[in-house]
């Protein structure tokens, strides 16, 4: 893969969002004004860049990482805007009134004497800070798991797509149609013989030779496939 790592390339995607906050809707455009700009950047330090591992990597963060980190908005968004809207004055004022109230009660207002008054407004101004720091600590910290998770995914993802470049260049090296584990992947699609027998009759019958075509049938089972054959190598 390179200089480009799916891995390195997802976080900063990510870390650059989580900067400004990108709205949902504008992901996917967000990709790839990224690719845009590294693929300028890397053409300016180098005289020959392959384009089509960008667009292979555009195309893999947009159907891959892209969903994994609007789930991974999706269940931090309560934390995060907890932790925006969460003041800390309220916490301690807030602590410094209800304490106070309930030792008015207690004491029949013996508490609001100024000599003891005083005392116990900064002992429960400092309660209140504890308060606030806590409840930011645990909602940092489901930030900080729901974040490992999401890394913990794309380093899977990014196993899986080393594992098919390498198998990719094996299957160059060896000029094979199909190699076993090609064929079991392609099978792997399917519950149905039926199934099967349909698409690769509808995959013959049209021979595509761009991806529009290969788009057009609906058979998602033998993209990997074909990549090769639309590409002009088989």
């Amino acid at each position: 893969m390179s200089q480009l790592q799916l891995n390195r390339i997802s976080k900063e995607i990510i870390d650059h969002d989580e900067k400004g906050m990108i709205p949902s809707s504008r992901l996917q455009k967000a990709v790839d004004d990224f690719f845009i700009q590294q693929l300028k950047q890397d053409e300016m330090r180098h005289a020959e860049v392959d384009s089509r591992l960008y667009e292979g990597l555009r195309k893999m963060v947009k159907a891959e990482v892209v969903p994994l980190y609007e789930q991974y908005r999706i269940e931090t968004a309560a934390a995060r805007d907890r932790k925006q809207k969460r003041k800390i004055w309220q916490y301690v004022l807030g602590t410094i009134a209800v304490l106070e109230l309930f030792e008015i009660v207690l004491t029949r207002g013996r508490s609001v004497a100024p000599q003891v008054l005083i005392p116990t407004a900064i002992l429960y101004s400092f309660l209140g800070f504890v308060v606030y720091a806590a409840a930011q600590y645990f909602d940092d910290l489901q930030l900080t798991r729901a974040r490992k998770r999401l890394e913990h995914s794309l380093e899977g993802l990014e196993r899986s797509v080393q594992i098919d470049a390498d198998y990719d260049n094996r299957r160059l090296l060896t000029d094979a149609d199909v190699l076993r584990a090609e064929a079991l992947e392609i099978l792997a699609y399917y519950d149905r013989p039926e199934d099967f027998w349909r698409d690769y009759t509808k995959v013959r019958q049209a021979d595509p030779t761009v991806p529009g075509e290969l788009q057009a049938l609906h058979v998602p089972a033998f993209e990997k496939f074909l990549k090769y054959h639309l590409g002009g190598q088989q």
